[in-house]
């Protein structure tokens, strides 16, 4: 065992460093939990999806429009892979749907109402219908987009007899 002879110089020199040590140490960790509370805060989502033909084939490199139904205003375009799946990144919360566009920008097909939330990953399809008319198409996906759109902001049905038909 070795022993140390402490001077009344060297206490007080121990005396001063210990507070100043320690004041260190606790505005280094104080520093630390405002780094980790400073994190930046995820405030949008991921899409991911994939187009489809009638036949349940891939639909090669779509052309995809998102588009937010509650502004009606497309917010996004991207082309997918020879797969048929696409991705958006970096969406604002909200609902939206998928649309499935031409060469020269018109709709083919419009995917299901689905809503994006921060931090998290939604996945939808969009898939071209087998030879139906133009138009039922258009009526069977728009209407569903706008029942889907009622329903997430609280407006409900009313039958023939005044009562509520929409579930609750």
């Amino acid at each position: 065992m070795q022993f140390v002879k402490l001077t009344a110089a060297g206490l007080a020199g121990i005396l001063v460093c210990a507070p100043v040590h320690a004041l260190a140490q606790e505005a280094a960790s104080r520093a630390a939990v405002t780094r980790s509370s400073s994190a930046a805060v995820v405030t949008t989502g991921v899409i991911l999806g994939t187009a489809w033909r009638g036949d349940t084939t891939p639909y090669p490199q779509p052309r995809i429009r998102l588009r937010n139904v509650e502004t009606g205003r497309g917010v996004a375009r991207t082309i997918g892979d020879g797969d048929g799946r696409f991705r958006f990144d970096r969406v604002d919360p909200g609902a939206y749907v998928v649309e499935l566009m031409s060469q020269d920008d018109k709709v083919l097909a419009v995917g299901d109402l689905f809503s994006v939330s921060p931090g998290t990953q939604s996945h939808t399809v969009v898939r071209l219908s087998a030879r139906a008319p133009w138009f039922g198409g258009f009526f069977g996906n728009a209407a569903a987009a706008a029942i889907a759109a009622a329903s997430t902001l609280g407006v409900t049905a009313t039958g023939t007899n005044g009562r509520p038909a929409s579930p609750q």
